[in-house]
């Protein structure tokens, strides 16, 4: 039972949406942010999804969760403000560099820009508050759906057993 539970959360992030009497889609982000393009909703490096385990088992009871810190605030949204402590930023420039390559037509090199970290280049950011406003995108809880899943899968053992 709690590998189909775990299964049935890990499933919410293929599909965009909590499943339960009704289907509610995610919230969509927010437009307009290159990163944000081919990726799903709650999906950056993948572990809040890689996460979602059984924690412990009991002859009653099965608790599955996570242990990623901003699981709860995603699952159950958050509208707040976030202490971010004090921390060093990497600066960056752009730099062009020659390829090799030259044009027939303008007889020059083709360049090509690459991002490039400035020596001694490190920003101190000062410790500061952080307004979020994060939606409720629910991948975790109680589920008619997943409760009939539960019970087919009990069924199908019991009558497997009596056989």
């Amino acid at each position: 039972m709690g590998a189909q539970a775990v299964v049935f959360y890990k499933r919410r992030f293929i599909e965009q949406a909590w499943a339960d009497n009704a289907t509610e889609p995610w919230q969509k982000r927010k437009p307009g942010a290159k990163r944000n393009t081919g990726r799903g909703i709650l999906m950056d490096t993948g572990r809040l999804r890689r996460s979602i385990r059984v924690i412990s088992t009991t002859h009653n009871s099965v608790t599955i969760g996570t242990d990623a810190p901003y699981a709860k605030a995603h699952n159950e949204g958050f509208r707040g403000s976030v202490q971010v402590p004090e921390h060093i930023r990497n600066r960056y420039q752009k730099v062009k560099y020659g390829t090799g390559i030259y044009s027939i037509k303008s007889r020059k090199e083709r360049q090509r820009t690459v991002k490039e970290k400035v020596e001694g280049g490190e920003i101190k950011v000062k410790a500061h508050m952080k307004r979020m406003n994060l939606p409720k995108r629910q991948f975790m809880g109680n589920s008619a759906v997943l409760n009939n899943q539960i019970k087919r899968l009990v069924l199908a053992e019991i009558n497997k057993a009596l056989r």
